[in-house]
């Protein structure tokens, strides 16, 4: 079973820092792990570094001031994602007791949120959702109209947390294609940290970018396009009857 620890050690060699059967000092292997780390933390922004999503629901309170979300919060999930891939609300008491899903529209900037009417006390059926990022750890997730209480759940996906190594962490739980990325790829940031970083090691840069082009390429998924719909033509506009365009209306 692989370990952090492995990982580590495996990077010191392919970077050159310590040889077969040799051990890096204490020091050493918390700032490599740290190193670590920190290269997760960034492949954990990327959604095509990320082996799946989170679907995460909330039933909604009534509240008109915002949800919660991140670590403890009404969408419970550490770290706070800093973006939503798509949303929708579940009818809770849809007939024949069937819930019954419906897409919501993602705002992705506060600019456009901005420019909603009325943002606090309009309750009814939601149509768009906007995740306010400005605060850590936790951000608030703003619903546009907000939902009814107790009949509609709110869920959001977002990409799947990508969790903190430890030396002794055990990898089992991670898709194989990753080990060899972050073997090669910690060894690229090792030989900067050790004053390699002035002389390029060709082979390695190559093993790190294929690397990271496998995950890359196991990740890989592709949502079917959609068209804004103010931009969307639905039909012709001619009406056979009165032998008319009718007039395009502009938003």
């Amino acid at each position: 079973m692989t370990t952090g620890k492995d990982i580590v050690d495996s990077a010191f060699r392919k970077a050159g820092i310590i040889g077969v059967g040799n051990t890096a000092s204490a020091a050493d292997y918390q700032d490599a792990l740290s190193d670590l780390n920190d290269l997760i933390a960034q492949w954990a922004t990327k959604r095509y570094m990320v082996w799946g999503e989170l679907d995460i629901g909330f039933v909604s309170t009534g509240a008109t001031n915002g949800y919660s979300i991140g670590p403890g919060g009404n969408f419970n999930v550490s770290p706070r994602p800093d973006y939503i891939e798509a949303a929708y609300v579940r009818q809770l008491q849809a007939s024949p007791g069937l819930p019954v899903d419906t897409p919501l529209k993602v705002i992705q900037a506060r600019e456009d949120y901005s420019r909603l009417s009325i943002k606090e006390n309009f309750i009814s059926f939601p149509e768009y959702v906007f995740l306010d990022t400005s605060t850590v750890p936790t951000g608030t997730l703003y619903c546009y109209p907000w939902p009814n209480a107790n009949i509609y759940e709110i869920h959001i996906l977002c990409k799947n947390v990508m969790p903190v190594l430890a030396m002794n962490s055990i990898l089992t739980n991670w898709p194989s294609v990753y080990m060899a990325c972050m073997k090669f790829n910690l060894a690229k940031r090792l030989r900067q940290a050790y004053g390699k970083g002035m002389t390029p090691d060709t082979e390695l840069n190559k093993l790190a970018q294929d690397a990271l082009e496998t995950v890359r390429g196991s990740n890989l998924q592709i949502p079917q396009l959609q068209m804004p719909a103010n931009l969307v033509r639905q039909s012709s506009g001619y009406n056979i009857l009165n032998d008319q365009f009718k007039r395009r209306e502009i938003r």
